[in-house]
């Protein structure tokens, strides 16, 4: 089957974006959203639906934590 490079781009951006994420960059929720549509991509190419719903919860927690990015410090309490 070919895949046009759909999974080699979803795991640049997945290692990419756990990167930033752990570099306290936000962006890197961004990078990850773009990681769990390729592996969605791949899994209808495929037909895994494991693989498509396990990216789709996926892609939902990346948009939480986007909406959810705190840099302030009373946060850092909480840790």
């Amino acid at each position: 089957m070919q895949l046009w490079g759909i999974d080699w781009l979803a795991t640049v951006c997945g290692l990419t974006g756990v990167y930033l994420i752990g570099s306290k960059k936000k962006v890197g929720f961004l990078i990850m959203m773009v990681a769990s549509l390729s592996w969605l991509t791949v899994g209808f190419m495929i037909n895994s639906l494991a693989l498509i719903l396990g990216s789709a919860v996926f892609f939902s927690l990346h948009v939480r934590g986007w909406l959810k990015w705190h840099r302030g410090r009373e946060e850092a309490s909480d840790i």
